[in-house]
């Protein structure tokens, strides 16, 4: 009986038979691991980036919160700016003056009466005047002598005057102040030369100025609104008038001042005060709840007591023409009695 061989077991880091020889002897083989896919590798990607963002985030956002309550983060709060509310219409009932315009500085018109109806606009006619030299004579140091033919016309007339006498060497800033702040005829006349070789020439030129701003019930005859049966406009178009100049910074400029003092001249050696009409008439009386800014007064016969002015009231500005009030320069100024109870009305819409 033939004896089976004992197979004894292999040594534990031993090859069976067949297997190859490791080229550590001793050492396990390493088993390399698959590569995924792209499917597989971008599942993977996903579901870390899930499963960091659920850690994370309500972290980062209880540390923001802590951060921004102590102090150490400052935030400001995002605003649009708005337009300014827009005013309830105003009352223009129970005024003096039968013709009256109010409206708001790039905005709506809020209140009017008799608006469009022809009017003679007596001296409200040198804010195109001013307007047109201020756009033209950029040099206001400019030296003019005052033509001595200007004023028997003037005189003739009873034309309101700044004082400036025939032959006085003076500036263009100060013919401006003197047409608009006493409304003086003469500085007007001298202007019209100073940018045209006539005053016919520059006449014309008003006239066309006032087709750009679309004044279609305006026609002028002359520069300083002396009465001419043809020499028409509106307090609407007027006030368009004045709209448009007072974004000419030399004609706001102006238009805005309460006194002006002349420097001394070659036949006014102490100079001249000039003085707004406007403010010289209100004295006392002022608008509750508004600042007038600035106007122009302007009478005839014929027109009446005018006013085109400039008021603030809030954060806007508005722009009040009135015209044809009774009386006259020696009476009572019902057109800047007008201008008041309009504007403290507008104040009372705007306080709600």
């Amino acid at each position: 009986m033939s004896r089976q061989p004992v197979r004894r077991p292999l040594p534990r880091n031993a090859r069976h038979p067949g297997q190859g020889r490791s080229r550590y002897p001793g050492r396990r083989p390493v088993r390399r691991r698959r590569r995924d896919t792209p499917g597989q590798a971008m599942t993977r990607f996903l579901v870390s980036f899930l499963l960091a963002l659920a850690v994370f985030l309500p972290l980062g956002i209880w540390v923001g919160k802590s951060l921004q309550g102590s102090g150490a983060i400052l935030t400001r709060p995002v605003t649009s700016p708005t337009a300014a509310p827009t005013p309830e219409p105003v009352d223009m009932t129970g005024l003096n003056s039968p013709h009256a315009i109010l409206l708001r500085r790039g905005g709506p018109v809020l209140g009017e009466v008799g608006a469009d109806d022809p009017i003679y606009p007596a001296s409200l006619t040198k804010m195109m005047t001013v307007l047109l030299a201020a756009e033209t004579l950029t040099d206001l140091d400019a030296q003019v002598t005052m033509a001595e033919d200007l004023y028997p016309p003037l005189w003739e007339a009873n034309a309101s005057m700044a004082g400036f006498q025939p032959g006085e060497t003076v500036t263009v800033r100060d013919l401006l102040y003197g047409a608009l702040l006493p409304s003086g005829a003469e500085c007007c006349s001298a202007l019209a030369r100073q940018v045209c070789d006539t005053e016919q020439e520059f006449v014309a030129r008003m006239n066309a100025r006032a087709a750009e701003l679309g004044m279609d019930g305006t026609h002028f005859c002359n520069v300083t609104g002396l009465q001419d049966p043809q020499h028409q406009s509106t307090v609407a178009d007027l006030a368009r008038l004045l709209d448009a100049a007072l974004d000419n910074d030399t004609f706001r400029t102006v238009f805005t001042t309460r006194q002006y003092f002349v420097p001394p001249t070659n036949l006014h050696p102490d100079g001249i005060t000039l003085t707004s009409s406007m403010f010289d008439g209100l004295t006392d009386t002022q608008p509750a709840g508004v600042e007038l800014l600035g106007g122009k007064t302007g009478f005839t016969d014929e027109a009446g007591l005018c006013l085109a002015s400039l008021a603030r009231c809030g954060d806007s500005e508005y722009i009040l023409v009135t015209a044809g009030a009774p009386g006259d320069n020696h009476s009572e100024t019902l057109h800047l009695e007008d201008a008041v109870t309009v504007y403290t009305r507008l104040a009372a819409s705007i306080a709600g």
